[in-house]
């Protein structure tokens, strides 16, 4: 699920020393700096070491800053500073910065008298400040705002949501289990890249983990999880056994993945197929994953699953889908995939029917896919690719999710509108970017915010 992001507050200026003698204002800079902590609240848990002036005020907002592993530090001028004091804290952090040129009154009145002026010269200082974090190699993004235009708080929380996001990247492990599909270019990823560039570790996870840990689960256990099943979702349609099957396969993917510490699954599913102790696709099991915030990607698609984490990390639920059939009278796309997706994002979860596969068949049977229409609404897709040399891009493309109903393929669905133009736009300009087979979505407006996360991690976004 979403985490809220912890925020750096370094809110600085220079009232008094062997020359400027304005000291008198310091409680005020200091009501500012509190005032800035509550405007940012809501976009992240705010690390506020109080109003820095000095080289020890400075070296009080590191220790803070590294004691609390921030995610992002935003660095304000209220008054002019000498760039020293705030680059002591910056060079020595390694959260991203984001430089807020900013002020309290949006324009100097005709009565103003020097303490105005010295409490809102902020932009006096910032040139040596950006200047001195060019010469050290330290990057930063910068935003120009009033201190409560909203536009700007907003960019704000992107970019705090962003950085959060980035920072547990790095901390994030994936669980393969089997091997990428074979022959798909897209799925064939230097893993010890991605670790470097993106953050996550793709981890092996042997198929026979999972296969023991199905056939040792406990019935009763497997027996209250049917019936709290059926309770939510239509599972009329599966024989009892196919089910309990199904049941035992989802409940062991859950364990696997929680008992390794694996915060997402790149899966080939046909890897049971033939094996007598599971025998049949998962394709449940693995959207019910989805379902309770571990991600997962069939065909162990380790790049999606990705983008599938990034997602979670900015909304909260994320699906896995593919390009199914171009809608032109509609000026849509059916995006869909064999019996997986996130039922937390189906319009009706009632209307969630678990029926018998359609699409591998294993030495047990089909086993239990969803079919389910998406629920309307405004969605983000997101892929990311690898361009070699140790080069990435993050492909994103908004657009709206239409109401539909569902065709009986067993499938989840979703009838897809682009933003940007007909479907005919939508299919060159995807092709065009370099896009894998797969995709994550999410529901929202995320554009924005991705390409922030792509400024501050040193990876493109190209936004379709």
């Amino acid at each position: 699920m979403a985490t809220k992001p912890r925020i750096g507050l370094l809110v600085t200026g220079l009232l008094e020393d062997d020359y400027n003698k304005t000291g008198h204002v310091r409680p005020r800079m200091r009501e500012a700096t509190e005032r800035i902590a509550k405007l940012l609240a809501p976009y992240g848990e705010i690390v506020n070491p109080g109003f820095v002036e000095y080289e020890p005020d400075a070296d009080r907002a590191t220790e803070a800053f590294n004691g609390a592993g921030v995610d992002l530090i935003i660095a304000i001028e209220l008054a002019y500073q000498k760039g020293i004091i705030p680059m002591r804290t910056l060079l020595r952090t390694q959260a991203p910065i984001l430089v807020w040129n900013t002020q309290q009154i949006r324009r100097l009145p005709e009565a103003a008298d020097f303490d105005l002026i010295m409490e809102n010269s902020g932009m006096c200082g910032l040139p040596e400040l950006t200047s001195a974090l060019i010469r050290s190699g330290r990057p930063f993004e910068l935003l120009t705002s009033h201190i409560a235009d909203p536009e700007g708080l907003k960019s704000i929380g992107e970019y705090a949501s962003a950085a959060g996001a980035a920072h547990r990247l790095n901390a994030m492990r994936i669980g393969m289990i089997g091997h990428p599909f074979e022959g798909m270019t897209d799925l064939m990823v230097d893993y010890l890249s991605l670790r470097d560039i993106v953050g996550p570790v793709v981890w092996p996870i042997e198929p026979e983990k999972v296969a023991v840990a199905a056939v040792q689960m406990d019935a009763g256990r497997v027996k209250t999880f049917i019936r709290d099943l059926s309770s939510h979702h239509d599972a009329s349609a599966m024989p009892a056994d196919s089910l309990d099957r199904s049941a035992r396969l989802a409940l062991a993917l859950l364990d696997v993945a929680q008992q390794g510490g694996f915060d997402a699954l790149a899966t080939f599913d046909q890897v049971w197929l033939t094996d007598p102790r599971v025998g049949i696709i998962p394709s449940f099991g693995t959207g019910y994953l989805c379902a309770q915030h571990i991600p997962v990607a069939t065909e162990a698609d380790v790049t999606t699953v990705v983008a599938m984490m990034i997602l979670q990390e900015l909304a909260g639920d994320v699906t896995f889908l593919e390009n199914y059939v171009m809608d032109f009278d509609n000026e849509a796309m059916i995006l869909s995939h064999d019996g997986h997706g996130n039922p937390a994002l189906a319009a009706d979860p009632k209307a969630v029917r678990i029926k018998p596969s359609i699409y591998y068949e294993g030495v047990n049977g089909w086993g239990a896919g969803l079919e389910f229409a998406y629920k309307p609404g405004d969605v983000t897709l997101l892929s990311l690719i690898p361009l070699g040399d140790g080069e990435w891009r993050l492909i994103v493309c908004e657009g709206e999710s239409l109401p539909m109903t569902p065709r009986p393929v067993a499938a989840p669905q979703m009838l897809f509108r682009y933003t940007g133009g007909k479907i005919a736009d939508f299919c060159d300009a995807w092709l065009s970017a370099g896009a894998p087979h797969y995709m994550a979505l999410a529901y929202g407006q995320l554009t924005s915010t991705i390409e922030k996360l792509g400024n501050l991690m040193g990876i493109e976004v190209v936004a379709v």
